[in-house]
């Protein structure tokens, strides 16, 4: 890129000053980690960028793990390829934005697997730790709530068994909230702000018109965004968007399945936040997106297995296509990153900010 976008500037510039931290804490452990990397780094709104880039680098290797919890290594493999190569993946782990923390929806629910498998104390306070990182990005509070409901009795399980630990976790996690509940105690409005509410209800109809446009940007075309994305380029490809059928259908035949409910209640979440014009995106909701298409990507596996159990040749076949078919998927996704994307002109129009 010839250089940064006007956003990345201001969250720089916003991570300069101890004081404009403490009164508008939004989005602050981004920032945060943006002052820390800034203090090693010459190029400091390079700093941003390295911020989203670790973020996804954890968010890819948790994704990889909980795919290889639930299938087998190969359709872990796949999965995580097509996940990590995905042009939304690239275009929110480069971008030096809070955006990333959107992520941590993801993250969080990993986290809560972990706990009700594990009963862990540990993976408790992974999820106080999230929660409350979750809780300065706009938006996000409404998915902690929907977390700490879905969680509840194996918290209170873990409450009752590890007592002190659990008590240490939750001051933790107040004391994390601390800054922002000060900060909302002196201005209202960032309550405002936090809960990702738009500042006028919008008509019925424009929710309509709302709830229609997020799948057909989800599944069809894109909202332009020269920041974020190439034009109006589909999310998915074709090969992806066919598993992601195959793996819905999956899911919903195993719909006494946890995270077929977890999924199911996250994407209805976030498209009646959508419905009102609240200010999230689809960044929320593709890592779970890319789960459903591993899924759809292991019973392709699995059904050619049990038509060829132990024909080599057909084996040969099946995994040929299937490593060419993938490769396809991710060479349309890495060609929209690199190639045509950088060359765009409204991409250019808006990376135009050079480094301080």
């Amino acid at each position: 890129m010839p250089g940064y976008t006007p956003s990345e500037l201001v969250t720089y510039t916003r991570s300069l000053h101890w004081k404009e931290l403490l009164d508008n804490p939004i989005n602050a452990p981004f920032l945060l980690a943006v002052k820390a990397f800034s203090y090693i780094l010459r190029d400091n709104l390079l700093a941003t960028r390295l911020v989203s880039a670790a973020s996804g680098v954890v968010i890819l290797g948790s994704f990889a793990i909980l795919l290889r919890r639930w299938h087998s290594k190969w359709t872990a493999v796949i999965g995580t390829v097509l996940f990590g190569l995905s042009a939304w993946f690239l275009h929110t782990a480069r971008l030096g934005t809070p955006e990333v923390l959107l992520f941590g929806v993801f993250l969080l629910s990993a986290c809560g697997f972990w706990l009700r498998k594990t009963n862990h104390w540990l993976a408790l306070l992974c999820c106080f730790l999230l929660g409350a990182t979750l809780l300065y990005a706009p938006g996000m509070v409404w998915f902690v709530a929907f977390g700490l409901l879905w969680q509840w009795k194996t918290v209170k399980a873990i409450f009752e068994k590890h007592l002190a630990l659990v008590t240490i976790g939750m001051l933790l996690f107040v004391a994390a909230l601390v800054p922002l509940g000060w900060a909302i105690y002196k201005d209202h409005h960032l309550a405002m702000t936090l809960l990702g509410l738009p500042s006028q209800w919008p008509s019925p109809l424009v929710m309509g018109e709302n709830l229609l446009k997020a799948p057909f940007h989800l599944f069809v075309r894109n909202e332009a965004s020269p920041a974020t994305w190439l034009g109006t380029a589909p999310i998915l490809d074709v090969f992806s968007l066919t598993m992601l059928i195959v793996g819905s259908y999956v899911y919903l035949k195993k719909f006494r399945l946890l995270r077929t409910r977890l999924f199911l209640s996250l994407f209805i979440l976030t498209a009646g936040l959508m419905t009102i014009g609240a200010s999230i995106t689809f960044t929320v909701i593709i890592p779970f997106v890319y789960l459903i298409i591993a899924a759809g990507v292991s019973q392709l596996i699995d059904l050619w297995k049990d038509v060829f159990p132990r024909n080599p040749i057909a084996k040969a076949v099946g995994w040929s296509s299937i490593t060419l078919i993938v490769g396809l998927a991710c060479a349309f996704q890495v060609t929209h990153y690199f190639i045509g994307f950088p060359y765009a002109n409204a991409t250019k129009d808006t990376f135009i900010i050079q480094k301080p």
